[in-house]
């Protein structure tokens, strides 16, 4: 250890909102910032499930309370799934063959890349992995397992998981229970029968992608967030004069796009018909029902939301799939174009570096995957391999603050590693990882270099 160590004081760790910061990434620019990586806080609280006036399986209608929890504000889109996705296949994660058949966006829109339109063809199990799959490429603990110790993460095949297979209480990131979704879609409004997430009002094609609605990609999907009061509607079909309406951001009272149409969201949940008449369907974050207490066969996953395929003739007459209480159900092995995903998460953080394993014969030195390994002394401090000593703060590998003498404090984390992100002068830099002397830094913005690690050759 320096001597100067002991003269090094606990600095101060600026507080910054980093809620977009992944998409903030140098590489990243290009892309708008409809980006689903944004997620808002939803408050605990309680939601009336169902409708007691249409079909059976949304009866009788009933109060659920929830806990607090994040949600996506946008379907995910094609360039996150793809981000993700590639990461994981090449850590041990398989996909189905029907996610390579996905719908891009066409080629004629020019307003937004065609890959933030929401990704479709996933089946309820690609859905599950690819939220472990977020949670670890980010520094999260993944919360699906293939066994009820949790000790193997679910990664690979088509296992028909229950309840006792995820750690609920983890940081990761999941699919919404029936409830979680149903809360988020009525917003404000959460004891109301409200028809669609912006109230009861004359549905036309200003406020939501659906059948023959009269936005310019009919009938297919829109990209995620685009009505946000800039959308253009030309007379079609169901329309229903929104073409004449002047165009309103239809984001959610609790600040979600696309609830209503555009792409149905798989849930969590297993589908029974009659659940909503059961008294468990009425305990606090239920989770559905349990696998081994339904019958008939094949068994489906709920989702949620409707699609652009929604509210044609047949549609309507099997009760408008646009409406919040109405319940899909699906074979959980079935991608379809008309069906994505929107994921959730608890309010839950991990201590710094939580997954850091202990390195063998080496007492009070640790390694991470994406950080390398590092010594941990008695006071907080670390001495890094590149780095010398610095002073981290932050949770689990997804909020990392580190405090360089030489500079002052640098934000990173997995996801995000090489880059840092400076509160001392609002630049990013590299780390030079291939620098054949150590501790190197260039700012992004410029391509100045400083040496702010270890003077030191590799």
């Amino acid at each position: 250890m320096p001597s100067s160590f002991l003269v090094f004081r606990t600095p101060f760790r600026p507080i910054l909102p980093f809620l977009r910061v992944l998409v903030l990434l140098p590489w990243t620019l290009s892309l708008s910032f409809a980006d689903s990586i944004d997620m808002v806080f939803i408050t605990s609280g309680s939601v009336l499930m169902g409708d007691d006036s249409i079909l059976d399986d949304e009866k009788p209608a009933h109060f659920v309370s929830t806990g607090e929890y994040f949600i996506d504000v946008y379907e995910v889109h094609i360039w996150h799934w793809e981000k993700v996705a590639t990461w994981a296949e090449a850590n041990g994660y398989d996909f189905s063959s029907s996610s390579k058949l996905r719908k891009d966006g066409p080629w004629w829109y020019q307003d937004r890349s065609s890959l933030l339109f929401p990704m479709n063809m996933v089946d309820w199990y690609d859905a599950v992995k690819w939220c472990n799959a977020r949670s670890e490429l980010e520094g999260r603990i993944p919360l699906y397992y293939e066994d009820a110790n949790h000790t193997v993460v679910y990664r690979s095949g088509q296992i028909d998981l229950n309840s006792t297979n995820v750690n609920w209480s983890g940081s990761g990131y999941r699919l919404p229970t029936e409830v979680e979704w149903e809360r988020a879609a009525r917003g404000t409004a959460s004891t109301s029968t409200q028809d669609y997430s912006w109230g009861n009002s004359f549905l036309t094609g200003a406020l939501a992608n659906y059948s023959k609605s009269g936005d310019p990609f009919d009938d297919a999907a829109t990209p995620v967030g685009y009505f946000n009061g800039s959308q253009k509607i030309i007379a079609q079909e169901n329309s229903r004069g929104g073409e004449s309406a002047s165009p309103s951001n239809m984001i959610s009272s609790f600040g979600l796009y696309d609830i209503t149409g555009n792409v149905s969201e798989w849930c969590w949940d297993w589908y029974d018909a009659d659940w909503y008449s059961n008294s468990d369907s009425r305990l606090m974050n239920t989770r559905g029902p349990d696998v081994g207490t339904l019958s008939g066969d094949p068994l489906r996953r709920i989702a949620r939301g409707g699609n652009y395929k929604s509210y044609s003739e047949v549609d309507r007459q099997w009760g408008n799939s646009l409406r919040i209480a109405y319940r899909e159900a699906h074979l959980p092995n079935l991608g379809s174009r008309m069906r994505g995903i929107r994921c959730v998460r608890g309010t839950v953080d991990d201590p710094l570096w939580v997954t850091a394993t202990n390195w063998k014969h080496f007492p009070n030195w640790y390694y991470l995957d994406w950080f390398g390994h590092y010594y941990q002394s008695q006071v907080t401090w670390v001495f890094h391999g590149d780095f010398g000593w610095v002073y981290p703060s932050g949770k689990g590998s997804y909020d990392n603050w580190l405090y360089f003498p030489q500079h002052g404090w640098l934000w990173t984390n997995r996801y995000s590693f090489p880059f840092f992100y400076s509160s001392e002068d609002s630049n990013w830099y590299e780390y030079d990882l291939l620098h054949a002397e150590l501790g190197w830094f260039e700012r992004s913005s410029d391509r100045a270099r400083f040496r702010w690690g270890r003077a030191f050759n590799r």
